[in-house]
């Protein structure tokens, strides 16, 4: 890390050159001289050229090894809030600057407060890092400091006896050339497809000898290998066996399935960590959903439990977005019976689930038995009582399952039309089960949507065309204040036919600052922000609780991840991984943005209530 001096040296020389040496000057002013003079000055006047984002100094100290924190990033210089500021911290920076470590991590801006932006907040490093830019925080520019927390440091006077020039980002080329060269081999590679193709390739026993992920290719006896693989990895292969030697490698949406492949064939451990965490930025860049169905079924074939579950989380938080494509169709059976049992589980409605099955079974041709399993997961007491009597007349799966059918409708009937306290004395019921509780539901009936912009006045979001026929109003209030975006709405207080005409208001609040936590009564810490708020008017029946989720959307097209309100809040994770403390999305949004959320109002009887007595 290149060190930078604090202003204050410039700032005398400056002076002195506009001040003590008039002479010098007014030399300046001289035609002749000018040239060289503005260069002169230009280089005396502190300014940016050259300074990279990350690069740090010191300011306002009594000699070069004191003073106040500042951190260039954006184009500008600013500080570092002393929130979690300790001597880890402060040795990054002495260190950074040439000096051999920190001796005091001073706070309260005792070196007096600077001016700009405060860059960064609630630093915590390992002491290993470059620069605080590397360290975990909350991230650019996301700090409610003020000046007067400015942290500081005060570094050892001894500066560093070695420094290192480090050439080793151009070793990764060079080894890479090696191979591109194929000359002077003594290792040969025969690759083998499952059907007529067929590659020959060499390398050098001694360069993959230095690479633990290359040892079972380097540890192989003699000196000819066959390596067999699926044709479809065939066009692969040359660029896995490259970065066994230069280790660098680019993986795309096309390519990550087969290098996973090869990584776990031949024990390259980090590939294969890579590759898998890549399947979560990949999965929701096919539309078409034959990407997350192919990794599935690959998946299973490979006994990979954690990339299967990677899949099944996807294909359940998009799972009416994957009843409208194509490949609906191709959907096996086993998924199928994965992903329906799930109450989180993304759908307009449960009737939508259910006309979404009617048509995979008929275009599939599966089992009566493999239906009926399913229709079992189907959850009929989320149904109201006129979409359940038109069952008969427009689905073929209700004429193929008559006896399984109408036994579900009973069963929701008698949800619909008992009270609660009867079904607990009479049926015993045991409502906690998964059929009396409801999914994701992202009709208007239960969902509501907000974005970060006031100014959208449309409830946009992940539309999937499917109407709820519920009998209850819907009234959106303005969308937009002057203390956040938010949207108001009603729901009925339960699915339950009973509570038909009890209406619950809601408001989903996007809280972007403190200050829009307190207008809305809310307790909100800096290192929440942004948050969503949701709160809740109107009487709260003592038999009903909620668990009420928030849908985290990317580019109006998929869910990028689920939270839960906690209280009156749900955690807004971050849009990609960064440095920052908070929590990146399940499935990275790579706009660095999301496009919305969207809250699913989900009611549920209390089987622990006093009111049952």
């Amino acid at each position: 890390m290149r060190r930078v001096w604090g202003p204050r040296t410039h700032l005398q020389r400056a002076q002195q050159l506009q001040e003590g040496d008039s002479t010098a000057f007014s030399r300046c002013l001289d035609r002749a001289m000018a040239l060289p003079c503005l260069l002169w000055v230009w280089l005396l006047v502190p300014g940016i050229q050259g300074v990279k984002d990350g690069d740090m100094r010191l300011a306002n100290g009594a000699a070069a090894n004191e003073g106040r924190v500042e951190i260039f990033y954006g184009g500008q210089w600013g500080t570092v809030c002393d929130n979690l500021w300790d001597l880890t911290d402060a040795s990054v920076v002495c260190r950074a600057l040439g000096f051999e470590n920190a001796t005091e991590a001073l706070g309260g801006a005792a070196f007096g407060p600077g001016t700009g932006p405060v860059m960064l907040d609630e630093v915590e490093c390992t002491g290993s890092e470059p620069s605080l830019a590397d360290c975990k925080s909350l991230g650019w520019l996301k700090s409610n400091c003020r000046h007067k927390q400015d942290a500081s440091v005060v570094c050892s006077n001894e500066t560093r006896s070695a420094h290192t020039l480090d050439l080793s980002e151009e070793l990764s080329f060079a080894l890479g050339q090696v191979f591109d060269n194929q000359r002077d081999c003594d290792l040969f590679i025969h690759v083998v497809g499952q059907g007529p193709e067929e590659l020959d390739l060499c390398a050098h026993t001694l360069i993959l000898t230095a690479n633990p992920e290359a040892q079972a290719l380097s540890g192989a006896p003699g000196s000819n290998i066959t390596m067999s693989v699926d044709s479809e990895c065939m066009p692969v292969v040359r660029d896995f066996i490259r970065y066994l030697y230069s280790r660098r490698i680019e993986v795309s949406l096309s390519s990550v399935k087969c290098f996973h492949k090869l990584a776990s064939a031949y024990g390259a451990q980090q590939l294969q960590a890579y590759c898998g965490r890549l399947f979560s930025t990949l999965l929701p860049q096919d539309p078409s959903f034959r990407a997350p169905l192919d990794l599935y079924a690959y998946a299973l074939a490979t006994g990979d439990a954690l990339l299967e579950e990677l899949c099944v989380q996807f294909l359940a938080w998009n799972f009416e977005a994957l009843t409208q494509v194509e490949d609906w169709l191709s959907v096996p059976t086993t998924l199928l019976q994965v992903l329906l049992p799930r109450t989180e589980l993304t759908v307009s409605s449960e009737l939508a689930l259910l006309q979404a099955l009617d048509i995979w079974s008929r275009g599939t041709g599966a089992s009566h038995g493999e239906v009926e399993d399913l229709v079992q997961h189907v959850r009929f007491p989320m149904m109201l009582p006129e979409d359940l009597f038109e069952l008969q007349f427009n689905l073929s799966l209700y004429r193929a399952h008559e006896a399984l059918f109408q036994k579900k409708i009973i069963q929701a009937l008698e949800f619909h039309t008992v009270p609660f306290r009867l079904l607990a004395q009479y049926r015993g019921l045991n409502l906690t089960e998964d059929t009396y509780m409801p999914r994701m539901y992202t009709s208007a009936t239960w969902s509501a949507m907000v974005t970060r912009d006031s100014r959208n006045r449309q409830n946009q979001g992940l539309w999937y065309g499917s109407r709820s026929r519920f009998a209850f109003p819907y009234t959106p209030e303005p969308y937009g204040g002057r203390y956040g975006p938010y949207r108001s709405f009603q729901t009925p207080q339960h699915p339950s036919f009973l509570f038909r005409a009890k209406l619950t208001s809601w408001t989903l609040l996007y809280l972007p600052t403190m200050q829009s936590c307190w207008n809305y009564g809310l307790s909100c810490s800096s290192g929440e922000l942004p948050v969503l708020g949701l709160t809740m008017s109107g009487y709260r029946d003592p038999t009903i609780g909620y668990e009420n989720k928030a849908l985290i959307l990317c580019e109006g097209r998929f869910v990028a991840d689920v939270t839960d309100f906690e209280g009156l809040k749900a955690m807004i994770p971050s849009a990609v991984a960064t440095n920052s403390s908070r929590r990146a999305s399940a499935f990275p949004c790579t706009s660095g943005a999301f496009s919305g959320f969207r809250v699913t109002i989900r009611p549920f009887y209390l089987t622990n209530t006093t009111s049952l007595d």
